[in-house]
C-alpha cells in the first residue's frame, strides 16, 4: 500500500521530497530525498594481436530518490527515480596497460550498455530525443537483461576517443528495496573494438557505478 501511495504522489507531482503519510506497518511517515552522486571508473583491455592496451573510463552522475522503508520492524533502503546524467565513455590507447606509452589506432568502436545490477529489477527506459536504444545484453549479475545502449564508431587515427552523452538519456523505472545501508549498483557492459589498418580486436568489461544516500 505504501509503495502505491508513493508512486501515485510522485506521478502527480504532489510529493518530490518531504513527508508522506503511509499505512505500512511500523511506518507513520516516509521522508523522500533526492540525491545526485558522481562516478568515474576504469577498466583495461589488452590486445595481443594489436599490441595495444585500451583503457576505458566511464564517468557521469547518478540521480535518484531515496527513503527508508519500514515494515514489521525491519528497515530497508528504497530507491526510485534513478537516472544517468551525462554518461561519458572515454578510451585511451597505450602500448601496454601498466607503464605503457601513448599509442594510436586507426579506428575505434565503443559501446556502453547500462542496467541495474543490485536487484536486477529496475526497468531501463530511454528518454525521448536521445540516440540510445534498449537492447538485450548478457550480464554477469542478471543473466540476459534489457540495457540502455549507446554505440559509436570513430574512423580516425588517434590516441583517445570520447563518447559524450549530455543530459539524462537513461531512466531506470520502478522501485527497489535493498538491505539497509547497502549501495544500489548500476552496471555498464562496455565493448571496445580497436583497429590498426586491416586488423581488429575486441574486448568487453563490466564497470559498476554504486551509490548510497
Amino acid at each position: 500500500m505504501a509503495k502505491k501511495l508513493i508512486a501515485a504522489a510522485l506521478a502527480t507531482g504532489v510529493v518530490s521530497t518531504g513527508l508522506l503519510a503511509v499505512t505500512a506497518t511500523d511506518a507513520s511517515a516516509i521522508d523522500i530525498k533526492t540525491y545526485t552522486k558522481p562516478y568515474s571508473k576504469s577498466a583495461n583491455f589488452y590486445s595481443k594481436p594489436l599490441k595495444r592496451c585500451v583503457k576505458t573510463t566511464l564517468s557521469g552522475k547518478v540521480t535518484f530518490k531515496h527513503y527508508l522503508y519500514k515494515q514489521h520492524g525491519a528497515i530497508a533502503d528504497a530507491f526510485l527515480g534513478v537516472k544517468l546524467i551525462n554518461p561519458t565513455m572515454h578510451t585511451t590507447v597505450l602500448t601496454k596497460c601498466s607503464g605503457g606509452k601513448s599509442a594510436t589506432v586507426t579506428k575505434m568502436a565503443m559501446t556502453q550498455r547500462w542496467y541495474e545490477s543490485t536487484k536486477c529489477k529496475l526497468n531501463v527506459a530511454i528518454a525521448a530525443g536521445y540516440q540510445w536504444t534498449v537492447a538485450v545484453t548478457p550480464t554477469v549479475e542478471c543473466g540476459r537483461r534489457n540495457a540502455g545502449t549507446r554505440a559509436t564508431t570513430y574512423s580516425v587515427k588517434a590516441n583517445n576517443y570520447t563518447q559524450s552523452n549530455s543530459g539524462r538519456p537513461v531512466d531506470f523505472n520502478g522501485e527497489v528495496h535493498i538491505k539497509y545501508k547497502t549501495a544500489l549498483c548500476l552496471s555498464a557492459r562496455t565493448t571496445v573494438t580497436a583497429y590498426i589498418s586491416n586488423r581488429s580486436d575486441s574486448g568487453t568489461n563490466t564497470i559498476k557505478a554504486c551509490v548510497k544516500p
